[in-house]
Order: C-alpha cells, then sequence, then structure tokens
C-alpha cells in the first residue's frame, strides 16, 4: 500500500513538473525581453535535471544520477552562451563598441575577405595598412611617454632626499 503510493506521488510530480516545462517553453517564446527568455530557458533546464532525477528513484536505476549531473553541466554552459549572446544583443543595441572597436574590425574583415579574387586581397592589403597605421600610432604615444620619463626621473632624487627625514620622524618599534 506504501509503496503504489509513493509510486503515485512521483508520478505526480513528474506530471506536474511536465506542465511547468510547458509553461516554461511558452515564457521562452512569448517572453517580452530576451533576459526573460534566458531565464525561461534555464527553468526549463533545472526542472529537467529534477525529473531525471525523480525517474531515477521511480525505476530505481542509479546510472540517472549520472546523466543528471551531465545534464546540469551542459545545461549551465548553456545558460552562460546565451548570457554571453544576450550581452552581445545587449551592446549591439546600446550602439557601445565591444573591446575598442574589435567587432566592427572582424565584421570588416569578414566583407572583404567574402570578395572575389584580386579585390578581396586588395581589400585585405588595405586593412592590414590600416593596422600599420594604427600600430605606428600606438608606437607613438608609447615614445610620447617615454620622453616623459626623464621629467619623472628628475623628482625621483627629491623623493630620495625626503626619506631619511621621513624615517627619522617615524617612531621605531620595540622589539
Amino acid at each position: 500500500m506504501l509503496g503504489h503510493a509513493y509510486e503515485m506521488l512521483l508520478a505526480g510530480t513528474m506530471i506536474v513538473l511536465g506542465i511547468l516545462i510547458i509553461v516554461s517553453i511558452i515564457r521562452s517564446v512569448l517572453g517580452p525581453g530576451i533576459s526573460d527568455r534566458v531565464i525561461a530557458v534555464n527553468m526549463i533546464g533545472t526542472i529537467i535535471i529534477m525529473l531525471i532525477a525523480i525517474l531515477s528513484l521511480y525505476l530505481d536505476e542509479s546510472y540517472l544520477v549520472d546523466v543528471c549531473l551531465i545534464y546540469a553541466m551542459v545545461s549551465f554552459l548553456g545558460v552562460v552562451v546565451l548570457c554571453k549572446v544576450y550581452t552581445g544583443v545587449y551592446l549591439q543595441h546600446k550602439n557601445m563598441k565591444a573591446n575598442l572597436g574589435a567587432v566592427e574590425d572582424n565584421l570588416r574583415r569578414q566583407e572583404d575577405g567574402s570578395a572575389f579574387g584580386e579585390a578581396g586581397s586588395a581589400a585585405a592589403a588595405k586593412l592590414s595598412a590600416e593596422n600599420a597605421a594604427g600600430e605606428t600610432e600606438i608606437a607613438a604615444k608609447q615614445l610620447d611617454k617615454a620622453a616623459k620619463q626623464p621629467e619623472k626621473a628628475a623628482e625621483q632624487p627629491e623623493k630620495a632626499a625626503r626619506q631619511p627625514e621621513i624615517a627619522a620622524k617615524q617612531p621605531k618599534e620595540v622589539r
């Protein structure tokens, strides 16, 4: 009698979780925002993990617990990927540049690389020249910074001269 009630409880729980999966699928399709959709997909993964664990108890098969753990890892990675995509969509929506224009540079290279024949080679050479010009600008900035270093080096002896005065004013530690 008790075993039958236990089986009914597990079956009822699986039915409720199945209904919750359907509701989460509807939320993931109709969700008003991308974040709602990502959360709904995460919820579906979590419910499936619970279903596998309950199925493990119901069928008395311990290997399903291992499947449950593997599915949890895969579900986690899926949500991480969805969050990364969501971040990209958000940045694109807000017209923000990610990583100092690296995305736009990559898109230009893909568009120029798809041209046929010498046009593609010429575009690639143009991009190489642009990259070289950018590297030249970076090198010029580094040279300017290095030129300012002697000014800072001139300040160093003054700081070194003040060090004994500062050390004399500080109380000595008692050992």
